[in-house]
């Protein structure tokens, strides 16, 4: 939806706004870029959006701030997953999984719904006790100076309803320096290739990573 007018709008591949004008040239569909000729990749029983409607950025709240410097959770580095599924009201969290620097689960929760489910988002989350309880038991763990490891960790603190500032993100850190890695090629593509729909296989392979580039930072 356009922050202006309110009205909805399409934007292509690049990023272009779709007019209504007749486009000349070969059809494509615009998720994919597969001709129109390709059988549909996805099918579901309903349409899905990402988009929080304006109660849940309400329930957004900090991690908790630290109670002073004999607080365990200072100097905790944890990497987190979480699996959404999809309800009348956007993206839900289903199922958050912690793991340590160690690749120890900490914490593994299946979350129920807040409100209904209309998409199962099984070939993502693998999936087919509330928010808050959720968030409870991760303060347990984290304060505001922990640190937390993710892969576009956006969408799981979105899916926490969580503010949080000392983050690494994997997909920021790899997007802009893959190219400069020393790290073993074959040490990644296991790492890769071996993290399934699985959040507490996706956060351990997270923090493997990250260490595996500080160990190399550090030669």
């Amino acid at each position: 939806l356009c922050s202006r007018c309110h009205k909805e709008f399409r934007l292509d591949p690049k990023g272009n706004v779709v007019t209504a004008e007749c486009m000349r040239g070969e059809s494509y569909f615009s998720c994919c870029g597969a001709d129109r000729n390709t059988p549909g990749c996805c099918v579901a029983e309903a349409h899905v959006s990402d988009t929080l409607n304006a109660e849940a950025l309400r329930e957004f709240c900090p991690t908790p701030p630290s109670r002073g410097e004999d607080d365990p959770r200072n100097e905790k580095v944890y990497a987190m997953d979480c699996e959404m599924v999809y309800g009348v009201w956007g993206p839900e969290l289903a199922r958050v999984s912690v793991v340590d620097m160690d690749n120890k689960l900490v914490l593994d929760l299946i979350v129920k719904p807040h409100n209904r489910v209309i998409d199962y988002n099984t070939r993502f989350s693998g999936l087919t006790a509330n928010q808050v309880e959720a968030q409870n038991r991760l303060f347990e763990l984290v304060n505001d100076q922990s640190i937390l490891i993710g892969h576009s960790l956006e969408s799981d603190l979105k899916a926490m309803r969580l503010r949080h500032e000392k983050v690494v993100d994997t997909a920021v850190v790899y997007e802009i320096n893959l190219s400069n890695f020393r790290l073993n090629r074959s040490e990644i593509t296991c790492l890769l290739t071996d993290s399934g729909h699985d959040s507490q296989e996706d956060a351990a392979t997270c923090m493997s990573l990250m260490l595996l580039k500080a160990k190399e930072d550090c030669k």
